[in-house]
């Protein structure tokens, strides 16, 4: 009951129109192993339910479905499909109540209840209960008001009040429930009673922040939501969880694994109850849904984060039936069985091929089937122990024309169905998705020997870096370098290895496997690199363009996003530079034996080639004995050598002096100091 506003006490009588909650006495009492109870109330009948209220004879009665029932109070007009159970009216010393008579259900595994409800339109009372009974009573005798038509009722074993006022938790309320116990009148709470054969003893009760109802309004407001659930706690009873959220925002937990050390009878009923006293609103309750709950979950994992184009790839897909109740020892998941289990899917990309799938489970839980092809789509057909599950491995290949650098996701679920008898209380856990990127390769080569023009005979050096400019690792990626004309391989060696890249193993077959098969690197991973040094020899006859080309390759089966950069080409031009030199005698006259006489020779470059490293010879003549060097200078870039007596020797020599730099354009003037002997004609 409550208190009115002058503090009376107004006592709830018992009303004429009260219908009996309860079944025909020596009824057979229908059961099954698994049940789903999921009836909305919105139309004007709902099978398996026996509804019963206060009778106010006329348009604003307890106890009613208000879709179809037309015109009543607050301007409400509820079309078929669009109606609510209307446990009270705004009338004081209202009751209603509705109990689901159609079958019994075992609270062997737990249950769980959802439904909306609101609380409206009147002074603020009293409150409105969603409670279970044991199915061989009849809920007779259940308190109005205060007692919110589940205290004293024959067989009731747990309520869940939803008190506005405040009296579900007061011991000292009339009409309070017959233990007379609780913390006192705590308004805008969710409170849990126990059985009836206790008592119906206060068990726990919390304050909703933003209230329970929402009285004086005119207009139904934005109905809340409450999910609650009772999971077996091990020894006996349960673990009790009440979520609420106002205004239809999803429900958090109010009460939290509260412990209910009560055991249940064998076989359960559900029943809905709500009541006014001195103070009213309009309760009024709809979209009710009770099974038993599970907590299912799924993960889902990919062979590897980069799949190349062509690659095959493995999703591992884990269905688990997990623990309700981590509170308490002991596994508490359900048994799931076949006709109940939740429905898997798992609708592969279509960037896959060829997809086909495998199945294993834990001791005690079954497979849908062995072995299949395609996506996973299963609704029931197995089953999963307590703890138990099941574990799919899908192979697939990526199509050879997936975009490069796209990201493939992929989810799968594991949903229980509305027939199923299980509601899932851990509802984020029942899907997982994973992605992976298409991961293209990127190798690249380059090759380098710092000039443009070649000479015959000469020897000759590459610099060849293969790379990996890519995202992914390449293992054995295969680096070759053709035999060409003209041009003679004497080594090849790997100088350096960066950003974690490995040298091959060189050996006596190293230049023929380059200028083959190819030589095999290791490992290039990401922004790795590795440099070789190819040394030879062009021919002496060698004619025309040097061109030689490299290339490297990813191993057979995987896939260049960027073939543009796998090869590299270095070609050199024949060097042809018209070299000239011209000798004079500085002074005239004639010359005296014992004279000395001083030679200019210039040697000019008149291209188009560069011609560093030109020999100049002035060979030994009878009766001219040169015995310095006595001066150098040099034009247009050209360096003069050195002038000491080893280059004098050089000079007169067939083989000659050799000038390092004498660019096109370029010119080198030596002094030659000589000596007049007195034998010889010079």
């Amino acid at each position: 009951m409550d208190n009115d506003r002058n503090g009376r006490i107004v006592y709830r009588q018992r009303l004429a129109r009260a219908l009996s909650f309860g079944l025909l006495m020596g009824a057979a009492l229908p059961a099954s192993a698994q049940f789903k109870i999921a009836d909305s109330f919105q139309g004007s009948t709902q099978a398996g339910w026996t509804i019963s209220g206060t009778n106010n004879a006329g348009t604003n009665d307890s106890g009613i479905l208000t879709g179809g029932y037309g015109a009543i109070p607050n301007n409400v007009n509820d079309a078929v499909g669009s109606g609510w159970l209307r446990l009270t009216t705004n009338l004081a010393n209202q009751q209603g109540g509705a109990l689901y008579t159609s079958s019994t259900f075992s609270p062997a595994n737990g249950v769980v209840v959802e439904f909306e409800y609101v609380a409206w339109g009147g002074n603020g009372a009293d409150g409105l209960s969603m409670f279970f009974y044991d199915a061989s009573a009849n809920m007779s005798g259940a308190l109005s008001g205060a007692g919110l038509r589940y205290c004293s009722g024959a067989g009731g074993y747990l309520g869940v009040g939803l008190d506005a006022f405040g009296n579900f938790s007061s011991p000292a309320a009339t009409g309070a429930c017959p233990n007379f116990d609780g913390p006192g009148n705590r308004p805008d709470s969710v409170v849990v009673r126990g059985p009836r054969s206790a008592n119906n003893p206060y068990v726990g009760g919390a304050t909703v922040a933003g209230g329970i109802d929402v009285p004086s309004v005119t207009t139904r407001p934005t109905p809340n939501r409450v999910r609650y659930f009772l999971v077996p706690n091990g020894s006996g009873g349960y673990r009790v969880t009440v979520a609420h959220g106002v205004n239809g925002a999803t429900p958090t937990p109010v009460l939290n694994n509260l412990n209910f050390p009560y055991a249940a009878p064998a076989l359960l009923r559900l029943g809905i109850g709500g009541s006014t006293g001195g103070f009213n609103n309009i309760h009024e309750v709809r979209r009710v849904v009770v099974a038993a709950p599970a907590d299912i979950g799924i993960t889902k994992t990919v062979s590897a984060a980069g799949i190349a184009p062509g690659q095959p790839l493995t999703y591992t897909v884990v269905v688990s039936n997990n623990d309700i109740n981590l509170a308490d020892a002991g596994n508490q998941a359900p048994p799931i069985t076949a006709a109940n289990a939740p429905d898997i899917t798992d609708t592969l990309p279509a960037a896959l091929t060829g997809a086909s799938w495998t199945c294993a489970a834990t001791a005690g839980s079954t497979c849908p089937a062995a072995s299949g092809t395609g996506s996973l789509a299963f609704t029931g057909g197995y089953t999963l122990a307590p703890g138990g599950s099941l574990t799919f491995t899908i192979n697939a290949t990526l199509t050879a024309t997936a975009t490069c650098g796209a990201t493939i996701t992929n989810t799968a679920s594991a949903v229980f169905s509305d027939t199923d008898g299980y509601t899932d209380i851990a509802l984020a856990d029942n899907s997982a998705s994973v992605g992976f990127t298409v991961a293209c390769d990127d190798l690249a080569i380059s090759k380098t020997n710092g000039q443009t023009e070649y000479r015959q005979g000469q020897a000759f050096a590459y610099t060849l870096v293969a790379s990996n400019p890519g995202t992914t690792l390449v293992n054995n990626a295969v680096f070759t370098d053709p035999a060409i004309a003209n041009f003679t391989v004497a080594s090849v060696t790997c100088g350096s290895a960066a950003g974690g890249a490995s040298c091959p193993t060189v050996a006596n077959t190293t230049v023929a496997l380059m200028q083959g098969s190819g030589i095999v690197i290791p490992s290039l991973p990401a922004a790795g690199s590795v440099t070789f040094t190819v040394t030879g020899t062009v021919s002496p006859s060698a004619t025309g363009n040097l061109v030689n080309v490299a290339s490297i390759a990813v191993p057979t089966g995987r896939f260049d996003g960027t073939p543009v950069n796998n090869t590299a080409t270095d070609s050199d031009t024949l060097a042809t530079a018209d070299v000239s030199v011209i000798k004079t005698r500085v002074g005239s006259g004639a010359v005296l034996p014992g004279a000395v006489v001083t030679f200019n020779l210039l040697v000019s470059n008149s291209g188009p080639s560069r011609a560093d490293g030109a020999s100049l010879s002035d060979p030994v003549v009878p009766g001219l004995d040169c015995t310095a060097i006595s001066s150098c200078s040099a034009a247009g870039g050209a360096v003069c050598p050195a002038t000491g007596a080893a280059q004098l020797t050089a000079l007169k020599s067939v083989a000659g002096l050799v000038i390092p730099t004498l660019p096109s354009g370029g010119s080198v003037t030596l002094g030659l100091s000589c000596t007049m002997t007195a034998t010889g004609v010079p």
